[in-house]
């Protein structure tokens, strides 16, 4: 009886350290993505983003939840709010040579209309602050 209670205790001891430790490692995460953006000093060099060529280069992001921001903020300057006149319909991460290269495609509105924009991510991609 006594070996079957100090067994119990070590089962509720480690599954109590397992959640805490999981707990902690999302609490991080949803903060990291919460922080609102910094886009202050956000630039964008490049060319018109309609291929991959041509790609938007975002620079001064600083870091991935910045970068992933200042794609919507540039589609946002030309197309207008975010899911009021346009809505994204999906995103990838596209290796080419040596660069990370986002491409987002939204869907307008008020047509029944596609658009993709190329952005070239490498000066953030895979940091976080």
């Amino acid at each position: 009886m006594k070996k079957l209670i100090i067994l119990l205790l070590i089962i509720i001891t480690t599954s109590s350290c397992i959640t805490t430790i999981n707990t902690s490692s999302k609490s991080i995460e949803t903060q990291y993505w919460s922080k609102a953006p910094d886009l202050t000093k956000v630039a964008y060099e490049g060319g018109d983003g309609k291929t991959i060529e041509n790609a938007i280069v975002i620079k001064n992001a600083g870091d991935e939840r910045n970068g992933i921001a200042a794609e919507y903020a540039f589609v946002a300057k030309i197309y207008g709010e975010k899911f009021k006149d346009w809505k994204p319909v999906g995103q990838s991460t596209i290796s080419k040579d040596t660069k990370k290269i986002d491409l987002i495609k939204i869907q307008l509105t008020q047509k029944d209309e596609t658009i993709s924009y190329y952005f070239d991510i490498t000066e953030f991609y895979g940091k976080f602050n």
